[in-house]
């Protein structure tokens, strides 16, 4: 499968975290490792891309497949609150729609 994605309206630092975040992908394959990956959006000040995926506006895919919302803390008291997304378990349950139709 190609996913093409295009991503416009962005600043050069924000452009350059997502490249950065696709190089990580890379190096870990590379290294034969398994990390969360991924980058901070802030969607009230700032970080407004528009973004296309394969030509259309991206669609979410999965809602139910379990909690995915969580806080973590770092080296600070503050908490941060993450969203996982783990391929994975998407793939487990295409795996399952495809054998249940």
């Amino acid at each position: 499968m190609k996913l093409n994605i295009e991503i416009d309206n962005l600043s050069k630092g924000q452009a350059k975290a997502i490249e950065d975040m696709l190089a990580v992908w890379l190096l870990l394959i590379e290294k034969e490792k398994g990390r969360w990956v991924s980058m901070y959006i802030n969607g009230t000040n700032g970080f407004y891309p528009e973004i296309s995926v394969n030509g259309k506006a991206p669609e979410r895919y999965l809602e139910n497949i379990g909690p995915r919302w969580n806080t973590i803390n770092k080296d600070t008291d503050d908490e941060d609150e993450v969203y996982f997304l783990d391929y994975e378990r998407i793939e487990k349950l295409l795996d399952k729609e495809d054998n249940d139709s």
